[in-house]
């Protein structure tokens, strides 16, 4: 049971990788296309379908069938997980380049922020933000 729980913490752990893959999600009760938005060899986040938490699917890419359980569910978008960790095919060699991708990024932003910051003496002063607005646009499942 331990042993269980430390692979759930271990999974929500695992950095996401943006990716913007189109799928075929396919069910009991349905079929549809959707994309994967972000991708872990333990899981996904899928954009265009709409499951119940707990329900069983499969997800078809290339050729490749990826068997998936949904973790949680919103209006048309699912967090599934793996129950077999995705270790290769044509959607792991998809999750390996967009690792790369998604590193060649980071170390290229750090980089940009070691330049030094133009000065802003001529620019028009800022009004502070309010820390107690909430944003306009959400991010994420409860919209932080």
């Amino acid at each position: 049971m331990m042993e269980r729980q430390n692979d759930q913490i271990q999974y929500k752990r695992e950095m996401r990788i943006p990716v913007d893959i189109p799928v075929r999600i396919s069910s009991v009760l349905v079929t549809s296309d959707a994309v994967l938005r972000n991708l872990t060899e333990h899981g996904a986040l899928i954009d265009g379908i709409s499951l119940a938490p707990g329900a069983h699917f499969q997800i078809e890419y290339e050729g490749q069938i990826l068997f998936g359980i949904v973790a949680w569910a919103e209006d048309d978008r699912i967090g599934a997980r793996f129950p077999f960790a995705l270790e290769d095919g044509p959607l792991y060699t998809r999750l390996q380049q967009a690792v790369l991708d998604h590193e060649v990024r980071q170390k290229s932003g750090a980089a940009n922020n070691l330049i030094a910051p133009m000065p802003t003496a001529h620019l028009p002063a800022r009004t502070p933000l309010n820390p107690m607005r909430r944003p306009v646009a959400g991010f994420g499942r409860r919209g932080l």
